[in-house]
């Protein structure tokens, strides 16, 4: 609902497909029918309480923070309350008004609803998404498909992994997937003596494979065959993997945290004392709940209608190292029916975490539960469904090119600052800064890898024809893609370099990423630096602009880099090399430096970082009115 709510928001004409009989079946059922949609506080706060794979949601999240979420519901027309551990909820307290808001506003905005329809399989022509066959056989055509299913947990409300079967048929990874925020069942029958107990201010750990993984405070329930509530759902977010893989799993409970071994024995020889001549099972109720005693007393092998003044010492030892180490042996977790949320899913590594869109499939976006990410209890898991949701909803498609993109181009000479300059741009913005040597290198790790012979136009750019290049952010950082490998880490090698310059030289290299790097310009804003962008790559660039330097200013600022990285060098020589560089550079015969009239010259001779970017974001700003 909400990926659809953001894609009518954005422009596109969308068809929400639902395979139940109504919207939101599974919102009904969180926050036990009252939803905690959200949590109320920063993303550095929520951040923390991601489990799985939180830098992916880094992008997401700034599309849709925590804050910006409760404002939008309001702005919907539902009421919220933020209670405690700063959980919002609807101030009605019925689930049902979030789907009510969702939907109303979803009409409003003219999507489509289609209800009782499952989807059989996403259809895809030539890497392209082109429409969906639904469970009846018609074939739904369409731009994008944004595949929002959730994952396994709860099946009674749809949730029986279609998306997980989509994404596998288009070649993605799914990573092992557990049922998380659940239930822990214990090898102890006797748990179910105790069903229904809650307790309160006690402190556990976990002990995995002998050694101590969690430590916490909190409450804790008995079921009928384990245990559950907060701690325990925490623990079984981070433990799942573990318990079903059989790793050995023992859950010790301190029932009183507070008192230390010695109070907690004075506490029992003064109760012991002061009622001597009662059955232990009468006394020990003032120190542990009533449906407890039983059980405290057979694990520690005291008779329950023994008197107090008869229990040995030993027995009173082995009283209270029950009561502080009350233990259990875990050996399963609950299953999906009784999940919250599942763990795994798509992999993270083959979604663009800026867009959501699927790098094996295009036109194709996750969001929420289907894709490889989780979090704790508290809202946290609704949070990371409305945010990615809301990312995927960003669809740039055909019908939304009328939202023109932003091109920056910056030109200039070597050490001028270009590329210090234009990550910080691109950052500031929120663009996309779009590293050309990275490309170049690219290619070259192509023709290396595969012993094609780079001193050879001919068979170089004969390969090209076999390389697809895609580029995806994450945190900000541009990865390439190479054939679908991500080859970020394997291309700044000194060999892949000389290679990059020597087929840097070759014309149709360079048109073949010059035609790559323009596609890119046309759907997103960008930020790219180089000697030919204003000119070449981007001549129709929304701003261009030529940052430059004095020789004398350029050499002293290589030279100190240097001197910082502990080289040895020469200031002289280092101004030389820059002065023949500019000149290769601005008489090279393809595609030479040159600084176009509509370009703005910055000189950052007197300027430093922050002076030559607002002096940008001034131009920027120009630009929007």
């Amino acid at each position: 609902m909400m990926a659809a709510y953001s894609a009518s928001m954005n422009g596109a004409e969308v068809l929400l497909i639902e395979k139940n009989e109504k919207l939101g079946k599974k919102i009904y059922i969180t926050g036990k029918g009252r939803c905690n949609l959200a949590n109320f506080c920063t993303k550095e706060d929520f951040m923390k309480n991601v489990v799985s794979n939180p830098k992916f949601l880094y992008s997401s999240l700034n599309q849709l923070p925590p804050y910006d979420t409760v404002d939008l519901f309001n702005s919907m027309g539902l009421k919220t309350k933020v209670e405690r551990g700063n959980r919002v909820f609807p101030e009605s307290d019925h689930a049902s008004d979030v789907t009510k808001a969702l939907e109303k506003t979803l009409r409003q905005n003219g999507v489509k609803i289609l209800l009782n329809t499952g989807v059989k399989k996403i259809l895809d022509r030539n890497g392209a998404f082109s429409g969906v066959e639904t469970e009846r056989g018609d074939v739904i055509q369409g731009d994008a498909c944004i595949v929002a299913t959730g994952g396994l947990s709860y099946p009674s409300t749809g949730s029986t992994g279609d998306g997980y079967e989509f994404a596998r048929r288009m070649g993605h990874t799914l990573t092992k997937m557990y049922p998380s925020l659940v239930g822990l069942k214990t090898k102890e029958t006797f748990v179910k003596d105790m069903e229904g107990l809650s307790l309160r201010n006690i402190a556990v750990k976990f002990i995995i494979d002998g050694k101590e993984k969690f430590r916490e405070q909190g409450e804790l329930l008995f079921t009928h065959n384990g245990v559950s509530g907060p701690l325990i759902l925490t623990a079984s977010a981070l433990f799942t993997g573990d318990i079903a893989s059989g790793k050995k799993t023992k859950l010790i409970i301190d029932l009183k945290p507070a008192l230390t071994e010695e109070t907690l024995d004075a506490r029992i020889v003064r109760d012991f004392t002061s009622m001597s001549n009662k059955a232990v099972k009468n006394i020990l109720g003032g120190l542990v709940p009533s449906s407890m005693v039983a059980v405290v007393l057979r694990l520690s092998g005291i008779g329950g209608d023994k008197k107090a003044n008869s229990v040995t010492a030993n027995e009173r030892k082995n009283l209270i190292k029950v009561i502080k180490s009350f233990t259990l042996e875990i050996k399963n977790t609950g299953d999906y029916s009784e999940a919250v949320v599942t763990k795994g899913g798509v992999s993270t590594k083959e979604i663009n975490p800026r867009t959501l869109e699927s790098l094996r499939c295009s036109g194709v976006y996750f969001a929420g539960e289907v894709i490889d990410v989780d979090a704790f209890t508290g809202g946290y898991n609704l949070q990371i469904a409305w945010s990615t949701g809301y990312t995927a909803g960003q669809i740039k498609h055909e019908r939304n090119k009328k939202m023109k993109s932003i091109s920056i181009a910056i030109d200039g000479p070597a050490g001028a600052g270009k590329s210090t300059i234009a990550k910080h741009i691109a950052k500031e913005l929120g663009y996309i800064y779009i590293d050309t040597g990275a490309m170049y290198r690219s290619i070259a790790y192509y023709m290396v890898k595969n012993d094609v012979d780079i001193t050879d136009e001919e068979k170089v750019c004969d390969a090209c024809k076999n390389i697809e290049l895609k580029t995806i952010y994450v945190e900000g950082l541009q990865h390439v893609l190479l054939n679908g490998e991500d080859v970020t880490g394997f291309i700044r090698t000194d060999e892949v370099g000389s290679a990059a310059s020597k087929i840097s030289a070759y014309s149709n290299v360079r048109k073949f990423l010059v035609s790559l790097q323009q596609k890119m310009a046309e759907s997103e804003n960008v930020v790219m630096d180089g000697r030919d962008i204003g000119s070449v790559v981007l001549p129709n660039a929304s701003l261009k602009i030529y940052l430059t330097a004095s020789v004398e200013e350029r050499a002293r600022r290589r030279f100190k880099e240097y001197t910082e990285q502990g080289q040895e060098c020469d200031l002289e020589q280092i101004k030389k090399e820059i002065e023949e560089r500019d000149h290769r550079d601005m008489t090279r015969e393809i595609s030479p430096l040159v600084c176009v009239p509509d370009a703005h010259v910055i000189d950052s001779s007197d300027l430093d970082i922050d002076g030559v970017c607002r002096a940008v974001f001034d131009l920027v700003e120009k630009l929007k009115k």
